[in-house]
């Protein structure tokens, strides 16, 4: 008797996703209502089929948890947690890049939005992140960067806040400051 595994059940990574749906491309009802929902965004499918492909080869994958998988166009940023060390990230996202024939950034997700930050805009250096509350009464996150990194991150700019912007749930901007 064959037995599949829902999540992360095997012990390997776990997906908001069934394997078995993933696997096949063929969702039930459950994982097509997560789908429809937005919780999981058609274009995810795909990567976690690939993560699913790589856990055989490479245990590091075993130990974590998919969060999320974000496209800005040339870069596909996936949000993990359990993956701590940045060479195992680093490597696994090489050997997603090359399914995937995309760059792949491999970020360990933590409440600690300053990690997060960091890891998304290597190699740029982090100066720190504010908060900007604005007379409506909404906060508005700063992420100070260094105006010397500025070419890191010049043709990703307006992707990257986007992208911040949703995984923090409030609006990013980024500053960049002189620094002596």
């Amino acid at each position: 008797m064959v037995r599949y595994s829902v999540g992360g059940e095997s012990g390997g990574l776990k997906y908001p996703l069934d394997r078995i749906c993933v696997k096949s491309g063929i969702l039930c009802p459950n994982c097509q209502r997560k789908v429809n929902m937005g919780i999981v965004g058609e274009y995810e499918i795909p990567v976690m089929k690939a993560m699913m492909e790589l856990e055989e080869e490479m245990k590091e994958l075993r130990k974590g948890e998919y969060i999320k998988a974000y496209d800005l166009g040339d870069q596909v940023i996936i949000l993990v947690k359990g993956i701590d060390n940045p060479v195992e990230r680093d490597r696994i996202g090489r050997r997603l890049s090359s399914r995937l024939h995309r760059r792949v950034k491999i970020v360990n997700y933590t409440p600690d939005k300053k990690q997060v930050v960091e890891q998304i805009i290597s190699p740029a250096t982090l100066l720190g992140l504010n908060t900007l509350w604005l007379p409506d009464g909404t906060e508005q996150v700063i992420v100070r960067i260094p105006r010397r990194d500025k070419r890191y991150l010049r043709d990703r700019l307006g992707r990257l806040e986007e992208l911040l912007s949703k995984i923090f749930d409030k609006p990013v901007r980024f500053r960049f400051e002189a620094v002596f």
